[in-house]
């Protein structure tokens, strides 16, 4: 829907309702067709208050129906999507007022930062009645389980980099050379290791053997002796400060359980995200694509829902930040660059898709190629320039729910 569309839509409407929605309450303003403003009001977020909401709206604007009523939410988080659930059972049409378009507005209209529910009820009201809306995505179930198990998967990432950042501070303290040696904690050797000998007095005192085949097993014999001998040699060596050793090398079985607590979380996450993605219409499209893995399958339907809701590529490029814009005024030509507002988690699944389709034999790398040749070697670049692209492709296959082939279709 274009502006022009959203501002007819808006005019049509027999009347307009801002609402600013809080964690207990929301605020609200109705605006009939040719009257003037209610007064703010607050509901509760129970039941009962949006019953009550329902009711004043209609005693606000009499001769309005529900399904001409127009009602625009700025959400707080999650605060507000079961207040427009509501809403759309009842009738209403609810679309989404962006924080950063009310921000922007109350600044011009009261040339100061006003920050207070009826005076934000009172912008929304204005910015819905303009068309500076966009759609509320009421998610079908199988695209909004998506959406929750990505999200979750997103958090738990997150803690487990934190986990390692925090078993690597305390390895700078009691046992610097072993990161020297183990520089990702990702695998199974050092966290193995550091499980059986959280110090280097303990791999001292540990039998040779012991720790040899301790290596062996977990690299599956790709670490011998030669490594053996260097750990060792850093343990025997280390600038680690003595006295912290004593306490700190027993919080290091501590964050490895932690560790070890996400990888499990992590793991039985995505595992549910490839059987609901499977459940999808979408599935055998999405993943008949080359490097496509059920995962990134599952990032990208979660975060855009139904492909069928969107018109074209662009759309699909708005949500998730990829969609260009330049600053450029007189004589001042600015580049162009990615917005980056939209979803981080499809503009990571985007890139490291891009990352996986330009290597060597794989259904980008040409057009890779051409961009590092056009644009002077910036890899960077390129590969977001690929991202646009593999995005869009992933749209047309996913909207007409057919198998990928290396040339569009007539």
């Amino acid at each position: 829907m274009n502006s022009y569309q959203k501002r007819t839509r808006a005019q049509g409407a027999d009347a307009i309702v801002g609402v600013d929605a809080g964690k207990s309450q929301h605020a609200l303003v109705v605006r009939p067709r040719g009257g003037a403003d209610s007064e703010p009001f607050m509901i509760d977020t129970t039941r009962a208050g949006f019953e009550e909401a329902d009711g004043r709206i209609m005693a606000l604007a009499p001769g309005a129906c529900r399904e001409r009523t127009l009602v625009g939410i700025e959400f707080a988080g999650n605060y507000g999507f079961t207040f427009a659930h509501y809403l759309d059972q009842r009738g209403y049409q609810v679309v989404n007022i962006l924080g950063s378009s009310s921000k922007r507005w109350k600044e011009v209209v009261h040339i100061q930062r006003l920050k207070t529910d009826p005076k934000d009820a009172v912008t929304i009201t204005d910015l819905t009645s303009q068309g500076h809306f966009v759609g509320f995505p009421f998610l079908q179930p199988i695209y909004a389980d998506l959406r929750y198990l990505a999200s979750h998967r997103r958090r738990l990432t997150v803690l487990r980099s934190a986990s390692i950042a925090r078993l690597k501070g305390i390895l700078q303290v009691t046992w610097p050379e072993f990161e020297r040696q183990f520089k990702h904690f990702n695998k199974k050797t050092p966290l193995a290791l550091l499980d059986a000998y959280p110090s280097p007095g303990s791999l001292l005192g540990a039998p040779r053997a012991a720790v040899l085949r301790l290596m062996k097993r977990e690299s599956r014999n790709h670490l011998g002796i030669e490594a053996y001998e260097l750990l060792r040699r850093g343990a025997e060596g280390t600038i680690g400060l003595p006295g912290a050793e004593a306490v700190l090398k027993d919080l290091v079985p501590l964050e490895l359980d932690l560790l070890r607590s996400y990888e499990r979380q992590l793991a039985d996450v995505e595992a549910r995200m490839a059987e609901h993605v499977a459940r999808t219409p979408e599935a055998e499209a999405l993943l008949s694509i080359p490097k496509m893995g059920p995962i990134t399958a599952a990032v990208f339907l979660g975060s855009i829902s139904d492909p069928q809701a969107y018109d074209s590529s662009r759309q699909i490029l708005r949500v998730a930040g990829l969609s260009l814009y330049e600053q450029s005024s007189g004589a001042k030509k600015g580049q162009q660059r990615i917005s980056k507002r939209g979803r981080p988690q499809l503009r990571r699944a985007a890139y490291l898709f891009a990352l996986r389709s330009v290597r060597s034999g794989g259904i980008y790398r040409a057009e890779y190629q051409r961009h590092l040749a056009s644009n002077g070697g910036i890899g960077k670049k390129a590969l977001v320039a690929v991202s646009r692209k593999a995005l869009c492709m992933m749209f047309a296959v996913a909207k007409d729910r057919r198998l990928y082939t290396p040339e569009p279709p007539k």
